[in-house]
């Protein structure tokens, strides 16, 4: 298998190398030094994540067989398209009934195809630049303390295909589900939602617990602090109305301003979220505790 320094200026062949083996079905691929971007397959029943060789008899999935259940029990509540992503057996381990209809495969269909799902639904030009966010999250998770661990959440946006055929981009909110002993990153729940964006990218982690957020440059490969999410007293009460559905008319009179200042207020909150759409900006505002 392939063997690759960690040195920048040899990242770019590693990712089309790896993205090769990911397209050409059963791969045996070493991570970086620094990174290590999938969970490889070294025989059956074992796989070798940075040279350590790992039984999955020592993970404990007796324990997890409720979180589909919780999966679909949350859909039946709102329509989460959701799953649980298990980064050693580099599948999804469980998803909702939502998430199925969303992508239009069955659940049997998905777990059937293990690690070829990702083939089905990304565009095979995306997969480098996949396959990097996932190695650049993992290693950010991973160095984490304890605590950060606890609070840590990703958001990014991408294309992808429908069983139909159909080409549709998403944004994906994620978090650290289970890590290993000793601090690994084992699985995450994500749930996927309608981007306004056209392409990959988009790249954000949160510190709830820090009130800080970091954009991702995949120009200079490197995290980037953003400024806090700070709203006036009218546009956080402008958010909340719009969140419950409130017409802007109404929202107007409440707080004795025009429809023409909400609209601001609107572009306001966007901007502040980094954000495309008031709904995309809303869904930020929930999970950074906002609103």
């Amino acid at each position: 298998f392939c063997r690759l320094s960690a040195d920048r200026s040899r990242r770019g062949l590693l990712r089309i190398v790896q993205s090769h083996f990911l397209m050409s079905g059963d791969f045996q691929v070493t991570g970086t030094k620094k990174r290590t971007i999938l969970a490889m397959q070294i025989g059956e029943g074992q796989y070798k994540v940075k040279g350590v060789h790992l039984n999955l008899d020592e993970l404990d999935y007796s324990s997890l067989g409720e979180f589909e259940n919780l999966l679909d029990k949350l859909s039946d509540i709102e329509p989460l398209n959701s799953y649980v992503t298990d980064y050693y057996q580099n599948k999804l381990l469980f998803m909702s009934e939502a998430f199925c209809r969303f992508c239009g495969y069955s659940k049997e269909e998905v777990s059937e195809m293990g690690e070829g799902f990702y083939r089905k639904i990304f565009p095979p030009e995306d997969l480098p630049v996949h396959i990097h966010i996932a190695g650049v999250l993992m290693d950010t998770f991973n160095s984490l303390s304890m605590e950060d661990k606890a609070h840590a959440a990703a958001i990014y946006h991408f294309p992808f295909y429908r069983k139909d055929g159909r080409k549709i981009v998403v944004y994906r909110r994620m978090a650290p589900l289970k890590y290993m002993e000793d601090g690994r990153l084992w699985l995450s729940i994500s749930c996927l939602n309608y981007s306004s964006s056209n392409e990959i990218g988009g790249v954000f982690y949160t510190l709830r617990n820090k009130n800080k957020t970091f954009a991702y440059s995949l120009e200079k490969d490197q995290w980037i602090e953003q400024a806090p999410i700070v709203l006036s007293d009218k546009e956080k009460l402008a958010a909340i109305e719009i969140y419950r559905g409130t017409q802007d008319k109404h929202i107007a009179d409440s707080l004795c301003v025009s429809k023409d200042t909400i609209s601001y207020y609107k572009r306001q909150i966007m901007q502040k979220t980094h954000t495309k759409t008031i709904k995309e900006a809303l869904d930020s505002l929930v999970t950074h505790y906002i609103i």
